[in-house]
């Protein structure tokens, strides 16, 4: 899970001319919804929602790229869509609020089978509280929320999880032994399908990848072309529009003991 700087995200997109006209569209339809029957607020949101926030959806993914904000899942197949944070059932003043959406794939938004789990995985309308009695009304009250869920627009949320060299997503060494946050993290695993067999293998194969590089280029000659082209895969490896970026990041920290690899994970 990449960190997310979403206001500063969306305060470039909305001062740009096509983002002013996003935002009024956005706001538009949450005082539509606001003036409606409180029965008739979700059936508007299920069937204007999409058209209304997709706009903002491409923007986002144009300028962060086409991956999951929660799994880092690459998706250029299937389409990524617009996760509310707090689901629109129990907030559904945040519907259109910029602030609460995520940008998802298909795994992390939706229920379905985790065989790992034996259950389901995936978000869905869940939205746990560590305290269920402080869920808010109201905007003002969102601060007093803690939730449960990881939020990757959070970097403190971000910095609780690393990743196994078998690919599965633990809580970081140094949160061991709080409660809370080993807590947050194994829920997290499984309503955001962080620990989906299919996204443990791919990062297993980019462990076993990085690897054999670092290998590779301490066989290679200095300032030879095979040092070149690692260097330059590494650097993708890392860049934040790469798939699983953060897991690479944990990996190649495991051979920061070799000062090009060091000099790498801290380049700006």
């Amino acid at each position: 899970m990449r960190h997310i700087p979403l206001d500063d995200v969306l305060r470039k997109i909305f001062g740009a001319a096509a983002g002013v006209k996003e935002r009024r569209r956005l706001f538009a339809a949450h005082k539509k919804l606001a003036k409606m029957p409180a029965d008739a607020r979700q059936k508007y949101i299920r069937n204007n929602g999409t058209n209304k926030w997709s706009p903002l959806k491409n923007e986002l993914t144009k300028m962060l790229g086409k991956k999951c904000w929660y799994t880092e899942l690459e998706l250029t197949g299937a389409p990524l869509v617009i996760d509310h944070f707090r689901p629109t059932c129990d907030y559904w003043w945040l519907a259109f609020d910029a602030e609460n959406f995520r940008v998802s794939c298909p795994h992390a938004n939706s229920p379905e089978h985790n065989e790992d789990h034996g259950c389901a995985g995936g978000k869905g309308d869940n939205f746990p509280l560590l305290v269920p009695a402080l869920r808010a009304t109201g905007k003002n009250k969102l601060r007093l929320e803690k939730p449960t869920i990881l939020d990757p627009c959070r970097p403190e949320d971000c910095a609780l999880i690393a990743f196994q060299t078998d690919g599965r997503p633990v809580i970081n060494p140094v949160f061991v032994g709080d409660v809370v946050a080993e807590h947050r993290v194994e829920e997290s695993k499984l309503l955001l399908n962080l620990d989906h067999s299919d996204f443990n293998a791919k990062r297993e194969c980019l462990f076993h990848d990085i690897s054999d590089d670092v290998e590779d280029y301490q066989d290679a000659k200095p300032g030879s072309p095979t040092r070149k082209r690692i260097r330059k895969r590494m650097v993708r490896r890392l860049s934040p529009k790469a798939p699983f970026s953060i897991a690479a990041n944990h990996y190649l920290r495991l051979f920061q003991h070799l000062r090009w690899v060091e000099r790498l994970i801290n380049k700006p």
